[in-house]
This record gives C-alpha cells, sequence and structure tokens, in this order.
C-alpha cells in the first residue's frame, strides 16, 4: 500500500507476501520500492491500518496545513505566504519527528514554555477535539478500507497485468523504478507472489 508522497520520493509503503513468497521475494520488492520512500513489511492485517494511517493520513495532514494557513490569513497574513509557512511548517515539523526518533509527544513538549503561546493553541485544539478526531478518521478509513477488501479482486486482473508491463518497459529509469503503476498494485495486497488469488 504506497501513498501520494511517493511521487516526491518520501513515501510510505508497507507491503504483505503472499503465502507463497519467500523471504527473497520479499527483499527483491523492497529493492524495487526503496526508491519511493520509506518500504516496511507486515502482516496482510496491518495493509488497511496502514491505509487509515499513512493511505488516508496524508489528505489528513493536508487538511490541517490548510487550517494553519487559515488561520493565519483570519488573522492577517496574505494566503500565498501563509499557505507556504504552513507547508514548510509541516515539512520541518515531520522531518525532525522522523530523524530525530523521539516521540512526538517529546518534541511537542520542546516546543512549549509555561505560559507561552504554544500551550495556549494547545489547549484550544484539545478542546476542539483534535486529538480523539484525528484517531476516529484514521479508524473509520480503516474500516473503509477493510470493507472494500472485501470485494472480489477479480477485475484487477487486467489492472496487475498492465502495470507489470509498464514497469518493465521504465525498467531503465532506475529513478522511477518502480512505476506508480506498480505501487497501485501493491493496494491489491501483493497478491503477484500468492499463486492461487
Amino acid at each position: 500500500m504506497p501513498n501520494l508522497p511517493c511521487m516526491v520520493q518520501e513515501g510510505a509503503l508497507l507491503f504483505s507476501r503472499g503465502t507463497h513468497a519467500k523471504q527473497e521475494d520479499g527483499a527483491l520488492l523492497h529493492s524495487l520500492l526503496h526508491r519511493c520512500g520509506l518500504v516496511e513489511e507486515g502482516p496482510e492485517a496491518w495493509i488497511d491500518i496502514h491505509t487509515g494511517l499513512s493511505g488516508s493520513g496524508v489528505a489528513f495532514v493536508y487538511l490541517f496545513a490548510e487550517a494553519l494557513a487559515d488561520g493565519a490569513v483570519k488573522m492577517g497574513m496574505p494566503s500565498a505566504l501563509a499557505h507556504s509557512i504552513a507547508s514548510q511548517t509541516v515539512l520541518g515539523a515531520g522531518r525532525l519527528l522522523r530523524e530525530s526518533e523521539k516521540h512526538p509527544a517529546q518534541l511537542r513538549s520542546e516546543v512549549c514554555t509555561p505560559g507561552g503561546t504554544t500551550i495556549y493553541g494547545l489547549h484550544t485544539l484539545e478542546q476542539g477535539g483534535v486529538r480523539a478526531a484525528t484517531m476516529s478518521a484514521v479508524e473509520s478509513a480503516t474500516v473503509r478500507a477493510r470493507e472494500l477488501g472485501q470485494k472480489s479482486a477479480a477485475p484487477y486482473n487486467k489492472k496487475l497485468t498492465f502495470c507489470l508491463k509498464v514497469t518493465m518497459e521504465h525498467k531503465d529509469n532506475a529513478g522511477l523504478v518502480p512505476s506508480f503503476f506498480l505501487l497501485h498494485f501493491l493496494h491489491l495486497k501483493c497478491w503477484l507472489f500468492d499463486t492461487e488469488k
């Protein structure tokens, strides 16, 4: 399961091997996908959770970035500047979170000063239920992914053949291998390696 930031090689991907896949098959898939961002392997039960967390989560982050910018516009900042700063804020915070390997709560506490602006703003967010709403959004997206996953995979057979063909045609472009078609195929939960499906 890929997510949209794979387009800028900052994606988060989770794959699950089929019942007939060997460890070397997983290693091969990892080598094909690593240029697209973070690649992790896990049980199939996690794929739908990953959809809610990261596949859909990208849109949740965009909504928050939009709201940040709108707040600045409300207070008098020009829209273009507000959106530019909001996007950089999200980028910088995400990069620091990834590279520091600190828990988000620790980084959050490092920003807060006693009686300062951040703790006041966080209090307002908590009053608005942002934490519970975000958790519920991930839950809702995960449940919906499970519902969609119960539908027949038969219509995807031609798509799978097509995406493999496109991938082979673009195999000389190491910076783009695999193509986004192969990434879309991962949404089928890696049936490539499961010959019974």
